[in-house]
């Protein structure tokens, strides 16, 4: 059985990346900063109470702001790329509510250990027109820093994840290779089940 990575932003490895180049003007605020600094206090905020929430209580807090925040609908549709339009209505809302449950839960099952760190959003910018890049740092104790490239787009009047970049490594780039892999040799039925078997393990 084919296998691919969880969406965690530590275990991203190389594949087709899609780069974003900021404008010259950085925007230090606005409505996809914001959309980031109330991700940022969440995640914050699980690694803070971490072991008193539990991975349920983690999942829990994290399910509302990251359906709020992410663009679900646009990040399966991406990655599972021309096999999307080919699915019946179901088979479409099955996979995104999996994709959703899988995302949601690495990051309850990542973020559970608080060690001091701080988010700080550095920057933002339009890039190749209708997105915004918000640049955000995790600056350990030691000042060991990890910088997360925010990719977001509008919809109706909000701004929503869309990909986000660790290293030049676009996470969105990386599912499509896997989605659409896995849905060549096995279909919507095979990509169903290992998404099944990946939420299973993390809890």
């Amino acid at each position: 059985m084919k296998k691919f990575f969880v969406p965690a932003l530590f275990f991203l490895l190389s594949t087709t990346v899609v780069v974003f180049h900021l404008s010259a003007e950085p925007l230090p605020s606005g409505p996809a900063v914001d959309a980031i600094e109330k991700l940022n206090t969440t995640l914050l905020d699980c690694m803070k109470r971490g072991e008193e929430l539990g991975y349920s209580g983690r999942y829990g807090l994290l399910e509302p702001v990251m359906r709020k925040h992410f663009f679900f609908l646009y990040m399966v549709r991406k990655s599972s790329g021309t096999y999307w339009k080919n699915m019946n209505i179901k088979q479409q809302q099955q996979l995104l509510e999996k994709y959703i449950t899988w995302s949601v839960g690495t990051y309850a099952q990542r973020f559970k250990t608080y060690k001091g760190q701080q988010f700080v959003v550095v920057s933002s910018g339009a890039v190749r027109g209708k997105y915004m890049m918000v640049i955000s740092h995790i600056i350990k104790t030691d000042q060991e820093t990890r910088e997360f490239k925010y990719v977001l787009i509008e919809s109706d009047g909000d701004w929503l994840i869309v990909d986000i970049q660790i290293q030049g490594i676009s996470q969105l780039s990386l599912t499509r290779a896997q989605f659409k892999s896995v849905l060549k040799s096995q279909g919507i039925d095979g990509l169903l089940k290992i998404l099944d078997e990946k939420i299973n393990k993390l809890n």
